[in-house]
């Protein structure tokens, strides 16, 4: 699976002079924008609330020594971390850190007696499907980029029907039956 080192290398081939708070909320945002518009987590690694915003702990451990790539994450992946990018880059990282900052998943999730990394805890990826979401419904954010049918593979397809069968399966015995 994607992980966030990937995300921040494609960040980092997008944008060769970003600094590094810059790039743990592109990556932070990635993952919240990527649950609000297709249900779906960017990366597999848990996003933590710290001091300066939400982040990842592997991304921001490798930061330094992550080499820009452009084909480490798919071209459904790539669509939304441009998305990402084109709605925040104008903002300074100060500016990241305070919209974060006030906004619910950070919020609710960050408590720290020292006011350090360590006391990060792990935002619940509801509160950010639930936040940016509700976002997207006000006309808020970034524009969600389109999905072409011919980029999902075979696995993912699969695993969606599934999950729709799952879901509607009342329905569609309902609908058998007659």
């Amino acid at each position: 699976m994607t992980t966030s080192v990937d995300v921040l290398q494609y960040i980092k081939f997008a944008l060769p002079e970003v600094n590094v708070t810059k790039a743990m909320k592109l990556v932070y945002y990635t993952q919240a924008w990527s649950l609000a518009w297709t249900g779906e987590d960017a990366f597999s690694d848990p996003v933590v609330a710290w001091q300066y915003g939400p982040t990842t702990e592997l991304a921001y451990k490798n930061f330094t020594a992550t080499v820009p790539r452009s084909d480490g994450i798919s071209a459904e992946l790539k669509r939304v971390v441009d998305a990402i990018i084109g709605y925040y880059n104008p903002f300074t990282a100060t500016q990241l850190v305070d919209r974060t900052h006030s906004e619910s998943p950070w919020k609710k999730t960050f408590h720290s007696l020292s006011g350090g990394h360590e006391a990060g805890s792990a935002i619940a990826p509801t509160d950010m499907k639930k936040e940016y979401t509700m976002q997207a419904l006000k006309g808020e954010g970034p524009t969600r980029p389109s999905f072409d049918a011919a980029i999902i593979d075979d696995e993912k397809f699969e695993k969606l029907l599934s999950k729709i069968r799952t879901e509607r399966r009342e329905a569609l015995d309902l609908l058998a039956s007659r």
